[in-house]
Protein backbone atom coordinates (compact mmCIF):
# COMPACT_ATOMS: atom_id res chain seq x y z
CA UNK A 1 0.00 0.00 0.00
CA UNK A 2 1.29 3.42 -0.91
CA UNK A 3 1.80 6.12 1.68
CA UNK A 4 -1.21 8.47 1.96
CA UNK A 5 0.97 11.48 1.16
CA UNK A 6 0.92 10.32 -2.49
CA UNK A 7 -2.83 10.93 -2.69
CA UNK A 8 -5.04 13.92 -2.42
CA UNK A 9 -7.52 13.52 0.43
CA UNK A 10 -11.19 14.23 -0.12
CA UNK A 11 -14.00 14.63 2.37
CA UNK A 12 -17.34 13.80 0.79
CA UNK A 13 -20.71 14.41 2.41
CA UNK A 14 -23.72 12.87 0.62
CA UNK A 15 -26.73 14.85 1.77
CA UNK A 16 -30.44 14.08 2.12
CA UNK A 17 -33.00 16.78 2.79
CA UNK A 18 -35.33 16.55 5.73
CA UNK A 19 -38.47 14.68 4.75
CA UNK A 20 -40.73 17.36 6.22
CA UNK A 21 -39.58 20.10 3.83
CA UNK A 22 -40.08 20.47 0.08
CA UNK A 23 -37.27 20.30 -2.46
CA UNK A 24 -37.83 24.01 -3.17
CA UNK A 25 -37.39 24.85 0.50
CA UNK A 26 -34.28 22.66 0.68
CA UNK A 27 -32.82 24.46 -2.34
CA UNK A 28 -33.58 27.87 -0.79
CA UNK A 29 -31.54 26.95 2.30
CA UNK A 30 -28.83 25.33 0.15
CA UNK A 31 -28.44 28.42 -2.03
CA UNK A 32 -28.90 30.97 0.75
CA UNK A 33 -26.28 33.66 1.37
CA UNK A 34 -26.07 32.45 4.99
CA UNK A 35 -25.04 28.92 3.93
CA UNK A 36 -22.54 30.35 1.42
CA UNK A 37 -21.04 32.54 4.16
CA UNK A 38 -20.67 29.50 6.40
CA UNK A 39 -18.76 27.73 3.64
CA UNK A 40 -16.51 30.75 3.29
CA UNK A 41 -15.79 30.76 7.02
CA UNK A 42 -15.18 27.01 7.11
CA UNK A 43 -12.86 27.30 4.10
CA UNK A 44 -10.69 29.77 6.05
CA UNK A 45 -10.57 27.45 9.08
CA UNK A 46 -9.90 24.03 7.50
CA UNK A 47 -7.93 25.43 4.53
CA UNK A 48 -8.80 22.92 1.79
CA UNK A 49 -7.38 23.33 -1.71
CA UNK A 50 -10.94 23.48 -2.95
CA UNK A 51 -14.52 22.59 -2.27
CA UNK A 52 -17.71 21.89 -4.18
CA UNK A 53 -21.32 22.23 -3.15
CA UNK A 54 -23.49 20.27 -5.62
CA UNK A 55 -27.24 19.81 -5.96
CA UNK A 56 -28.53 16.62 -7.56
CA UNK A 57 -30.19 17.30 -10.88
CA UNK A 58 -33.93 16.73 -10.98
CA UNK A 59 -33.86 14.82 -14.28
CA UNK A 60 -35.52 11.65 -15.55
CA UNK A 61 -32.11 10.05 -16.13
CA UNK A 62 -31.67 9.77 -12.35
CA UNK A 63 -35.00 7.95 -12.09
CA UNK A 64 -33.95 5.66 -14.99
CA UNK A 65 -30.69 4.76 -13.22
CA UNK A 66 -32.52 4.11 -9.95
CA UNK A 67 -35.04 1.79 -11.65
CA UNK A 68 -32.40 -0.05 -13.71
CA UNK A 69 -30.31 -0.76 -10.61
CA UNK A 70 -33.13 -1.24 -8.16
CA UNK A 71 -31.51 1.34 -5.93
CA UNK A 72 -32.91 3.87 -3.50
CA UNK A 73 -33.43 7.54 -4.21
CA UNK A 74 -30.29 9.50 -5.01
CA UNK A 75 -28.89 11.87 -2.45
CA UNK A 76 -30.21 15.41 -2.76
CA UNK A 77 -26.78 17.03 -2.77
CA UNK A 78 -23.09 16.55 -2.05
CA UNK A 79 -20.42 18.61 -0.36
CA UNK A 80 -16.74 17.97 -1.04
CA UNK A 81 -13.49 19.37 0.29
CA UNK A 82 -10.02 18.32 -0.79
CA UNK A 83 -6.44 18.67 0.39
CA UNK A 84 -3.11 17.79 -1.22
CA UNK A 85 -2.31 15.24 1.49
CA UNK A 86 -3.29 13.91 4.91
CA UNK A 87 -0.79 16.11 6.76
CA UNK A 88 -2.35 19.25 5.30
CA UNK A 89 -5.80 18.05 6.28
CA UNK A 90 -4.90 17.12 9.87
CA UNK A 91 -3.14 20.42 10.51
CA UNK A 92 -6.51 22.17 10.23
CA UNK A 93 -9.32 19.62 10.68
CA UNK A 94 -9.00 18.91 14.42
CA UNK A 95 -8.26 22.40 15.66
CA UNK A 96 -10.39 23.99 18.36
CA UNK A 97 -11.75 26.53 15.85
CA UNK A 98 -12.65 23.80 13.36
CA UNK A 99 -14.43 21.65 15.93
CA UNK A 100 -16.40 24.64 17.23
CA UNK A 101 -17.36 25.72 13.73
CA UNK A 102 -18.32 22.18 12.62
CA UNK A 103 -20.82 22.16 15.51
CA UNK A 104 -22.20 25.57 14.47
CA UNK A 105 -22.52 24.51 10.84
CA UNK A 106 -24.20 21.23 11.82
CA UNK A 107 -26.83 23.12 13.83
CA UNK A 108 -27.56 25.34 10.82
CA UNK A 109 -27.76 22.33 8.49
CA UNK A 110 -30.25 20.54 10.74
CA UNK A 111 -32.83 23.13 9.61
CA UNK A 112 -32.97 21.48 6.17
CA UNK A 113 -30.70 18.40 6.14
CA UNK A 114 -31.56 15.01 7.62
CA UNK A 115 -28.16 14.47 9.20
CA UNK A 116 -28.86 10.88 10.25
CA UNK A 117 -29.59 9.86 6.63
CA UNK A 118 -26.46 11.53 5.23
CA UNK A 119 -23.18 9.75 4.61
CA UNK A 120 -19.83 11.48 5.16
CA UNK A 121 -16.40 9.97 4.65
CA UNK A 122 -12.80 10.61 3.60
CA UNK A 123 -11.34 9.15 0.42
CA UNK A 124 -7.95 9.03 -1.18
CA UNK A 125 -7.87 10.54 -4.63
CA UNK A 126 -5.30 10.05 -7.33
CA UNK A 127 -6.27 11.75 -10.59
CA UNK A 128 -5.97 9.58 -13.68
CA UNK A 129 -5.66 10.84 -17.21
CA UNK A 130 -7.10 8.77 -20.02
CA UNK A 131 -5.01 8.65 -23.15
Amino acid sequence: RRHTEAFMIRFINCVRKREDISMDEFRRYWNSPEFDQMFGRLFLIIKPKGFAKNLTLQVSANQDIQEARGSSDPFDATIEYWWDNATELMENWDTEDAIKFHDEMLEFQKQFIDVERCHAFFTEYEPKMLS
